[in-house]
């Protein structure tokens, strides 16, 4: 099985826009930014034609999977697979595309904002702008999304199903969401929108080609504990996905240095986190970060975990954990070790 190495970082969101250095000196920083993205930072990665045909959604997907490949040192065209995660989807286009035919019936429906109705439409508008031709997938899963993706690729990549993979996830805010959210209890996560990826390519083809290597991906494994729709479970003991990651990465819990959380807000979601993580390691990391915090909880905030977990690890040592936990009980772990 091939060695996993996180060789760029790209996001493209309120908070920060650009790649690992950008993304390094705000975490450093500490300090709350933004939660929507700014028009020019957008604009300032996206063509005139590009902008014109593609969504929003669309354009944050590509703009950040671009500013990944800069940071990677590789061009578009290359042999990459893309996976990409998202909560909500082109929400934006969708409600555009309903409002026609509730305003105008039939007459309204617009062919051409159809398409940014189905799911992965982020996926193809970015595998296009990129030259991905290796496998494409998108990912439909509430506030894990972005991890999940980046655990599949993960995957994809140890096994050679993909030499080399854009991995990470997209989300947009909209007032309508944020109203349907509350009504169906499901949590007061500090919501924000934006993209972010991360470059996943075998150790051993990144040292080839001479690439700066910025973490591994030791271990990743995704779980479900029992937990009702949009409800909080009650189990903390043997929280599988955290096993699985450390089994696989041959790491034991009390090595582990550092996790970064998916806590955003909700607190009983939060505290049910916080209980299996600290069930897991046998009461808990020396330290905890919670990027959202910081940037607001979007599918995009992986690539941000990710880089936060391999940052710590690169300065302790010690192996760090990106941990992401939904209410239903989808549960997904990344191992990061350092460079």
């Amino acid at each position: 099985m091939r060695r996993v190495a996180v060789t760029g970082v790209g996001v493209l969101t309120g908070a920060v826009t650009g790649g690992s250095a950008a993304v390094g000196a705000f975490l450093a920083a500490g300090a709350p930014g933004p939660r929507q993205v700014r028009p020019e930072a957008l604009a300032a990665r996206i063509d005139e034609a590009e902008a014109r045909r593609l969504s929003r959604a669309c354009q944050l997907t590509v703009g950040a999977a671009r500013l990944a490949l800069a940071d990677a040192g590789l061009e578009p065209g290359r042999d990459l697979g893309l996976v990409v995660g998202t909560e909500f989807g082109d929400l934006r286009s969708t409600i555009e595309f309903v409002d026609g035919y509730l305003e105008r019936g039939p007459v309204g429906l617009s062919p051409l904002l159809f398409p940014n109705t189905v799911m992965n439409t982020m996926a193809a508008a970015t595998a296009i702008a990129v030259t991905a031709r290796e496998v494409s997938l998108t990912l439909n899963a509430p506030t894990v999304a972005g991890e999940l993706a980046v655990a599949r690729a993960a995957a994809l990549v140890r096994a050679g199903r993909a030499p080399a993979a854009l991995a990470g996830g997209v989300d947009q805010l909209a007032p309508v969401l944020l109203e349907a959210l509350a009504e169906l209890g499901a949590g007061a996560d500090a919501r924000a929108e934006g993209a972010g990826f991360v470059v996943l390519e075998p150790l051993d083809a990144a040292r080839a080609r001479g690439a700066r290597v910025l973490g591994e991906i030791a271990g990743a494994a995704w779980r479900a504990l029992p937990a009702r729709p949009y409800g909080v479970g009650r189990r903390t003991a043997a929280p599988r996905a955290i096993a699985a990651a450390l089994a696989e990465a041959g790491v034991a819990p009390e090595a582990v240095g550092s996790v970064q959380l998916s806590a955003a807000g909700d607190a009983l979601r939060d505290r049910w986190e916080q209980a299996l993580v600290a069930a897991a390691l046998g009461g808990g990391p020396p330290r905890a970060g919670a990027p959202a915090h910081l940037a607001g909880r979007h599918s995009g905030l992986a690539a941000l975990a990710v880089a936060a977990a391999a940052a710590d690890a690169a300065a302790s040592g010690a192996p760090a954990l990106v941990h992401a936990l939904a209410r239903g009980g989808t549960q997904v772990c990344l191992v990061v070790t350092g460079p």
